[in-house]
């Protein structure tokens, strides 16, 4: 089973940690790690790689975080250059975190690109379609 951490600014990650729960229920070998204020980038690293531990379970580990190039990303990626079988996956929304939650068997690419795709289509704007003046002659 791949291991997932979630991380990023503020209570980013605990916050989303707490819809998936609510959604999915209590997931094993997922662990949050939020970078909060006053905290620094050295603290972060480490709490990362304790989480990154914790949840490895042999098949690998994903970590989500929020910004692109923001600290937790980056310590992620140190992380995931000193130890092997992580990914890191930046600009984590619900979406793609809950359909991981339920591919975590897949191989560790596959997983990613699957996790990718979620996160990409659970963006969606709402378009409310106009009502053509036929449509409203029929009832009147």
């Amino acid at each position: 089973m791949i291991g997932i951490v979630i991380s990023g600014h503020g209570q980013f990650a605990s916050g989303i940690y707490s819809s998936i729960q609510l959604i999915a229920g209590e997931q094993e070998h997922v662990k949050t790690v939020d970078f909060k204020e006053g905290m620094s980038a050295d603290q972060l690293q480490i709490e990362l790689s304790h989480a990154a531990d914790e949840v490895e379970q042999g098949d690998g580990v994903v970590l989500f975080t929020d910004i692109p190039g923001g600290t937790p990303f980056n310590q992620s990626v140190i992380l995931s250059t000193e130890k092997e079988n992580i990914k890191v996956i930046a600009g984590t929304n619900l979406p793609a975190i809950l359909d991981g939650l339920f591919s975590r068997g897949d191989a560790l690419d596959a997983f990613t690109d699957k996790v990718i795709q979620s996160g990409q289509t659970g963006l969606q704007t709402f378009k409310q379609k106009k009502r053509q003046e036929e449509d409203l002659d029929e009832g009147i």
